[in-house]
């Protein structure tokens, strides 16, 4: 932030003080620092496992300023509330901190399906400006896929029967 400081004259010799107090104001003229959201990749797991999709969020630089920026969850082949919570809220990084988490849990199931993704999508960004703002979850299934199996079968055939 701008910094201010005062100077105070004191002891005059010959004169009075029409004003002894100035302040001074130095002001920040740097750049804000850039935050950047990773992309994860979490395996499902089964109900009630648990699991989340962590990302982490980081500054270019430290900054002396509390950064702030909002982020929630976009959903993408995973559908919220059947593959992951749908999660929003505001992350904060007090001045000196460069990196922060924002978890998402994801709702693991005993279905074989494809691979699923979901976003974490940054905004309203308060004293940093985005570099990447949007974040990538990929979920992996991990369960088996059914087993289909065929049995023999014996069949008399009868004049005129078709198989």
């Amino acid at each position: 932030p701008d910094e201010t400081f005062n100077v105070q004259l004191t002891s005059a010799t010959n004169a009075i003080f029409a004003t002894a107090v100035a302040a001074g104001t130095i002001l920040d003229d740097d750049e804000p620092p850039a935050l950047a959201i990773d992309d994860v990749t979490v395996s499902e797991g089964a109900p009630g496992d648990g699991v989340e999709a962590v990302f982490t969020l980081s500054l270019s630089l430290a900054s002396g300023k509390e950064i702030r920026v909002d982020a929630a969850t976009v959903a993408g082949t995973a559908a919220a509330g059947s593959d992951f919570a749908a999660t929003g809220g505001t992350v904060i990084l007090p001045p000196g901190v460069t990196v922060q988490t924002f978890s998402v849990p994801v709702l693991g199931d005993l279905i074989d399906e494809h691979d699923e993704t979901f976003n974490v999508e940054l905004s309203s960004p308060v004293n940093v400006t985005l570099a990447d703002a949007s974040g990538l979850a990929t979920i992996l299934d991990d369960d088996d896929p059914p087993v289909l199996s065929v049995t023999n079968a014996t069949i008399t055939e009868a004049p005129g029967a078709e198989l």
